[in-house]
């Protein structure tokens, strides 16, 4: 006979949905509901009922969104059910529609008049709803007189420019920015954009992304307004601010008219759904969709940035400008997809010919900045990452193989194969496995020594550069090391400081391939030292020249492998300060190799762990075993990283974090990390900044840059006031970073570090513990009270202590479970003894929660609870102590009939007793005595027990 495990119905699922909603388990009774909606069994007017009773618990979990969308849905099914509207009304209030919920409420009335409850909610409205209409009557009286001094007829420049100030200020609300839209701005706006004064042109960009921010109906009607070549043609325009301003609006309606802020905010909810309940049954989160409206908009917006990337017309910035937008939202994860578009346009060979634009040559027109060929990698390397199959991949390969086919095959003229040279750098610094592959075509490497050899400097500088980049990967360059170690030695000797510093980044690199292994040296003995001698010569340049500097902080980013190395720059504080001053230039191009040098001195890389089994079959095997060098043992590793700081590093670290790049965010997080870890160094971090900076860090990035950003925030929290570290709302902001290494899948250091630093932020107030449970940080946090890890349970148990202050959590103790049982289990037993922190949190938290009733019944109903509490309070631990009588304390005062189960039991003895031995309150003594009376004079009051003389 084969047994079917029975399937819950749709009624089991109600009532077990109704269970957890009483207990306070809001997100188990939230599950629950939904799959009893599932249930093909169940009635529409049912379904009203479990979408109305959804609704609630969205509610009490500050899920305004979710509960009003539910409400909606019950009164769908349910027109004018009383509970569907109350709660609806209530939503509503708290997203701000407060006319949405005044007509709610006033619904409400009507279908119940003898409503008592809807009344004081009806009178709060309407004061509400006053003052709303007081505010929008004063906000169109702004919006007229800054109206008139932005767009009149007067000559008075600062009041205009002041005027377009106060109206993006008006801009940032939602009534601000629809009377401003209703008063005809944007036609004023497009005619200010001619303006002879760029502050004018710059406001006049900003009040418009303002007007079209996170609304698709108002950025559809700018973009009507002002045409998408107007846009372009203004972001051309060779002034920084005026380029950034229209690329931030162009940016602003792209985000707007994809709704993609909206699509982001699903697909989060849909992956904290899977990684919290599992991926069964919940599938794959769909793509972004458009209308074809919506579509076409966007795709305009694209194809023009497409033909503007190698405008002749475009200034530097612009085109920089232009390039940024594109790798805004090329990707399918961050942007909206346009990967494939791009093949299906000439957008490849568009960017290939910026990226080999060399302005050197009399006839280039293109102006490129210093970062605008690194733009054009990070771009192409983002095109080629988002293909996945063979097929596209192909595609790519044959546009790029098709650019420069057609550069060397013009043969009358060296700087077509110049271009083509530079461009497969640039290839080789973004999608390095199609450079390489461009450059195993034949004949190119042979191009590219014969420039090498040239008697042109201009020709040495690009081979060079080209053999540098081709040298990057070791176990892609071996077919080009041979030739190429002779001719970056030739170079290496040239006059040209240009030429000799790129052909030393080429040789540093070869002689970094033993990476920190001490034992494996590509280079004759003291080689690696005087390459690192020669970079610091030039980081050391007097002229300050930001190229030198770069390209030799690119070449230490190589030798500081070398423990050698790394201890003779940090000794070498000049070069050491010129390595820090280069947080100030603007060249992005610098961040990556100076983070990767941080990251090498302050041994912040990953390390993989060895397995002792492993290494001595390694060693019977005859394998080569890698050796740490001497100088990179912790004591060398905390004395560099003392005088890192000293020399100022983190101001550059905060500098640096600026970047949209994740792989150099992962590099910054790990060097934060590194200087976190000593305690003494935590305070200067917040106080240059540090804190503030982590924070983005922890949020967007790698896996393990995120994980690294967050765990340097919790070391922070633990041993600093949060209230100093995490000033205003930065300590709202905190608690979901932290709470990403509350999971079994980071490393017990991790849990126990971000226990500790949740415990010190829920001590903070009722907000941080609010946002705490908001983010679903509860269940687990709970789940590490039941571990055997003797720290980690500690720590969980002190979190919960701190947490129970809130009503919400405290609702969950008062639900039909073992929660407090388990407390006191704890305080009972004899193998947690010793364990005395354990059982003073444990203790902390039933002396919170037993100012309640039904938990003093929840105490009582554990076997020998008048034993436990009875055994600590007669010990000589004066906080255990306290502890234990402020419970007996609350449970004498909850209720006679209470306080009369405890009299039969020994409690009343221990009370006695105590009270000859602690005698009269002292300074030491006063919390326990007061218990002590209290408890006596309440069972006086009761008659339970009578005084003495």
């Amino acid at each position: 006979m084969v047994l079917i495990d029975e399937v819950p119905d749709f009624v089991t699922l109600k009532e077990e949905g109704n269970k957890y909603f009483t207990s306070g388990q809001y997100d188990a009774a939230i599950s629950t509901y939904t799959k009893a909606l599932e249930e093909s069994d169940a009635k529409p007017q049912d379904k009203g009922v479990l979408y109305k009773n959804r609704a609630a618990c969205y509610l009490k979990l500050e899920k305004y969104e979710e509960a009003c969308a539910d409400a909606t849905q019950a009164l769908e099914i349910i027109p004018n059910d009383p509970k569907a509207l109350f709660r609806r009304c209530q939503c509503y209030e708290n997203l701000g529609k407060i006319e949405d919920a005044y007509k709610d409420a006033k619904q409400l009335l009507y279908v119940e008049p003898k409503n008592k409850a809807i009344q004081p909610v009806l009178r709060k409205l309407n004061a509400l709803l006053q003052d709303k209409l007081k505010e929008q009557n004063s906000t169109d009286n702004k919006v007229t007189q800054m109206f008139k001094l932005a767009f009149g007829e007067g000559d008075d420049k600062e009041k205009r420019e002041q005027a377009i100030n106060n109206l993006i200020v008006l801009a940032r609300e939602e009534a601000g920015a629809g009377r401003i839209m209703q008063s005809g701005a944007v036609t004023n706006l497009n005619k200010l954009l001619d303006s002879s004064n760029p502050v004018i042109v710059v406001g006049s960009l900003r009040l418009l992304a303002c007007l079209a921010k996170e609304n698709r109906k108002r950025a559809c009607a700018i973009q009507d307004e002002i045409s998408t070549n107007r846009l372009f043609s203004l972001m051309g325009i060779d002034d920084s601010d005026i380029s950034s301003a229209v690329g931030h609006l162009v940016s602003t309606l792209i985000t707007a008219i994809t709704e993609l802020e909206k699509f982001k905010a699903s697909r989060q909810k849909h992956e904290d759904l899977v990684k919290k309940e599992g991926p069964q049954g919940k599938g794959r989160h769909p793509p972004l969709t458009l209308e074809e409206e919506y579509a076409n908009r966007s795709d305009a917006l694209m194809h023009c940035a497409i033909k503007n990337i190698n405008n002749g017309k475009f200034s530097a910035c612009g085109r920089d400008s232009v390039l940024e937008l594109l790798i805004k939202f090329v990707t399918r994860q961050d942007g909206i997809d346009w990967g494939i578009k791009f093949l299906e346009t000439d957008g490849i060979t568009r960017i290939l010919e910026v990226a080999g634009t060399i302005p050197a040559l009399s006839y280039t027109v293109m102006k490129i900045s210093e970062n605008t060929r690194m733009n054009c990698s990070v771009l192409l390397s983002k095109i080629y990452d988002e293909f996945i199959s063979d097929k596209r991949r192909d595609q790519y390969r044959e546009q790029v193989s098709q650019y420069f086919c057609d550069q060397f095959g013009d043969t009358r003229h060296i700087d077509y194969q110049m271009e083509a040279i530079t461009a497969i750098s640039a290839l080789l610094q973004g999608p390095y496995d199609i450079g390489n592959t461009i450059l195993g075509t034949q004949g190119v490497l042979e191009i590219m020594l014969a420039l090498a050899n040239s008697p042109d400097p201009l020709h040495q500088k690009i081979s060079v550069e080209a053999l540098v980049h081709a040298t990057s990967k070791k176990d892609k360059c071996s077919g080009i090391v041979k030739q190429a170690v002779p001719i970056l030695k030739k170079l290496y000797q040239s006059e040209n400081d240009n030429i000799k510093v790129r052909a030393l980044v080429g040789l540093c690199k070869l002689g970094s391939f033993g990476g920190t292994d001490a034992s494996a040296k590509s280079l004759a003995e003291g080689s690696t030292q005087a390459l690192a001698k020669a970079c610091r010569k030039f980081l050391n340049n007097p002229m300050k020249d930001v190229d030198l500097r770069k390209w030799a902080c690119e070449g230490l980013a190589f030798l500081t492998l070398d423990a050698d190395v790394k201890q003779d720059l940090v000794e070498d504080t000049a070069a050491l300060q010129s390595l820090i001053d280069l947080a100030k230039v603007s060249d992005k191009s610098v961040l990556y190799p100076a983070a990767t040098v941080f990251v090498n001195l302050t041994n912040s890389y990953e390390k993989k762990e060895i397995i002792p089994e492993l290494l001595e079959l390694a060693k019977y095997a005859k394998h080569h075993i890698p050796e740490e060098h001497a100088k990179d043992k912790p004591e060398f590793v905390k004395e560099r990283i003392a005088k890192l700081v000293k020399a100022g590093m983190v101001n550059a670290l905060v500098a640096f974090s600026k970047t949209d790049s994740h792989s150099s965010r992962e590099l910054l997080s790990r060097v934060f990390l590194a200087v976190v870890e000593e305690t003494e160094y935590r305070g200067l971090v917040v106080q240059q900044g540090g804190a503030k900076s982590l924070i983005p860090l922890a949020n967007e990035g790698t896996d393990v840059g995120k994980t690294c950003a967050a765990q340097a925030l919790a070391k922070i929290a633990i041993v600093m006031n949060p209230e100093v570290a995490f000033p205003g709302q930065r300590c709202l902001e905190v608690v979901r970073p932290i709470l990403q290494l509350v999971h079994v899948e980071k490393t017990a250091l991790q849990n126990f570090e971000a226990l500790l630093a949740l415990t010190n932020l829920a001590s903070l107030n009722d907000s941080v513990r609010r946002r705490i449970l908001k983010e679903g940080g509860f269940p687990s946090i709970e789940f590490y009270i039941y571990e055997d890890h003797e720290l980690l349970r500690r720590a969980s148990a002190e979190c919960l202590c701190n947490l129970v202050m809130s009503e919400e959590v405290a609702k969950m103790y008062m639900g039909e479970n073992d929660k407090v049982k388990l407390l006191v289990l704890y305080c009972a037993s004899d193998e947690l003894q010793e364990d005395v922190a354990l059982i003073q949190a444990c203790l902390g938290t039933l002396a919170i929660l037993s100012s309640r009733k039904v938990i003093c019944e929840k105490i009582m109903k554990v076997k020998d609870w008048s034993d436990v509490l009875g055994g600590i309070a007669a010990q000589d631990n004066p906080e255990l102590k306290h502890r234990a009588l402020h419970i007996i304390m609350n449970m004498i005062e909850s209720g006679k009939d209470i306080a009369e189960k405890v009299v039969q039991t020994k409690l009343l003895e221990v009370l006695l007793v105590l009270e000859q031995t602690v005698g009269s309150p002292t300074k030491e003594n006063e919390k326990i005595h007061h218990c002590i009376r209290t408890s006596l004079d309440r069972l006086i009051e009761y008659k339970l027990i009578q005084p003495t003389q």
